[in-house]
C-alpha cells in the first residue's frame, strides 16, 4: 500500500519528503510523454522546463526524476 496515500487518508500531514516522492512518481510514469498530468509540466505553460544546455544529465527537463526539483518549481511558480 502506497504509504502516503495512507496518510491522506488518515488526515495526516503530509511531509516535504511525502510530496516529493508522489512528484517523482508522477514523473516516473509520465516522463517519456510529459504532458498535463505533469504539475511541472502545465505550470510551465505546456513546455518541458529546459534551462540547462546537458540533454543527457536531464533527459531534457529540468526536474526529470527529481521530486524535490518539481516541487521547487512549483513552489516557484505559485508564488508569483
Amino acid at each position: 500500500m502506497d504509504r502516503t496515500l495512507l496518510k491522506i487518508v488518515k488526515g495526516e500531514p503530509l511531509s516535504q519528503e511525502d510530496i516529493e516522492e508522489i512528484l517523482y512518481k508522477i514523473c516516473d510514469r509520465e516522463h517519456s510523454g510529459c504532458g498535463y498530468s505533469c504539475p511541472v509540466y502545465e505550470l510551465n505553460g505546456g513546455k518541458v522546463p529546459d534551462s540547462f544546455d546537458d540533454f543527457e544529465k536531464n533527459r531534457g527537463c529540468d526536474c526529470f526524476k527529481s521530486g524535490k526539483a518539481m516541487r521547487q518549481f512549483i513552489l516557484k511558480r505559485i508564488e508569483k
